[in-house]
């Protein structure tokens, strides 16, 4: 099994977009695949039209549920572990626990037996608990970066936390790839940042483009290939998932104690 987060230090750089439409993708192509939506706004439900769900994520960090009693099937061979406002209060009830940096290895344990091939994990742009816990449970990240000289600042930000994670926690997990988003070749600016982002070491992956049908699917509660299945966003992210499917195992380290670097690949 994969665990994926997706992560950034900036929103409005395509993250639950990314999260939704890879996991929806990964899916169709007969994957197991969980989402776990860890960022107070709740986008994944609402991008994939699930409403009046009684349970979520806040309910698991406050031990009232489950993980396995708290996910919904979203779509076939699709499920989701939600998100809600509650999840800022038990974010702050998790600051008094014993290794808070870790509560996420033990409230998912029971998840790995479900045989989901993918888990990937939407994490919110900022520095939080949540965060760490996503990056500490997880064996992969993939950095969106819209095509924004600030987007790129921030994904830079985010490789010096990772390293610093890994120093303090003797564990972080391998960033597999960068992926520019909201790419539009008309304008100068994102061959630019596209450009810059290679030079971070990471791999790129081939752009998404700037697609309005992108913005519009959450709104009807649809993935991409569901709304729009011809559009440049459903073309852009099945090669995304291609090349996602497509990355090496990870090879685990022959030390004991894990190296407390950022790898890339």
């Amino acid at each position: 099994m994969r665990k994926i987060a997706i992560v950034g230090f900036k929103g409005g750089i395509g993250k639950t977009t990314t999260c939704v439409n890879l996991g929806a993708a990964l899916a169709l192509r007969g994957h197991k695949v969980l989402l776990i939506d860890t960022d107070t706004q709740a986008n994944l439900a609402v991008s994939l039209g699930i409403k009046d769900y009684k349970t979520s994520l806040a309910d698991v960090l406050i031990r009232k549920v489950s993980a396995q009693d708290t996910i919904i099937p979203a779509r076939k061979n699709l499920d989701l572990l939600p998100s809600s406002l509650k999840l800022f209060k038990a974010q702050q009830r998790m600051v008094l626990e014993m290794a808070r940096e870790e509560i996420f290895d033990e409230l998912f344990a029971g998840l790995n037996h479900n045989g989901y091939d993918y888990q990937i994990l939407d994490c919110a742009p900022s520095l939080s608990l949540l965060t760490i816990n996503s990056i500490v449970y997880v064996d992969e990240v993939i950095i969106p970066v819209s095509m924004e000289m600030l987007a790129l600042s921030g994904a830079q930000q985010f490789m010096d936390y990772l390293k610093e994670i890994g120093r303090v926690l003797g564990r972080s997990a391998e960033i597999r790839l960068i992926v520019p988003t909201m790419y539009d070749p008309r304008r100068r600016v994102s061959k630019q940042v596209v450009k810059l982002l290679k030079s971070l070491g990471p791999r790129v992956a081939k752009p998404i483009r700037v697609d309005t049908q992108l913005s519009e699917a959450p709104g009807y509660g649809k993935t991409i290939y569901e709304h729009a299945p011809r559009s440049r966003g459903a073309v852009d992210y099945a090669r995304l998932t291609e090349t996602v499917a497509s990355l090496p195992p990870l090879v685990p380290s022959n030390n004991s104690k894990p190296q407390p670097t950022v790898r890339v690949r």
